[in-house]
């Protein structure tokens, strides 16, 4: 009775290898980035729910507070676009990051928060 062989030669075992790291690779470069997001994000609600009704330099001073807690460095008080209206006030931040891959091979990444308290103030 024949046996056939069944497996991987090593051509193939090769490249499926370089396509599994290079893919991990890119993998562990993009991760840092969207923590980053989910991170600025949860600190721009937090200013909106805690600082919502005051002038907005006192809500970028306080989004300063809550960068300086989670360790935001790359995103400014500046940056923020604060909206105060009658019905509640709006922060909005857009950003993008770049972020290396491998030699001249790149991928941005654009980001755009918006929050608003109005809802709040419609209840109240």
């Amino acid at each position: 009775m024949l046996h056939r062989q069944r497996g991987l030669s090593f051509g193939t075992f090769l490249m499926l290898s370089i396509v599994l790291v290079v893919g991990a690779i890119t993998v562990l470069k993009v991760v840092p980035t969207y923590v980053e997001y989910f991170t600025v994000k949860k600190a721009i609600e937090r200013t909106v729910k805690e600082y919502g009704a005051q002038p907005p330099a006192a809500i970028k001073e306080g989004f300063m507070r809550q960068a300086s807690v989670d360790n935001i460095r790359d995103i400014s008080a500046s940056e923020l676009q604060v909206t105060q209206v009658s019905s509640g006030t709006t922060i909005s931040l857009s950003y993008e990051r770049v972020v290396p891959v491998v030699g001249n091979m790149s991928l941005l990444f654009a980001f755009d928060i918006q929050k608003s308290n109005t809802q709040q103030a419609a209840g109240n």
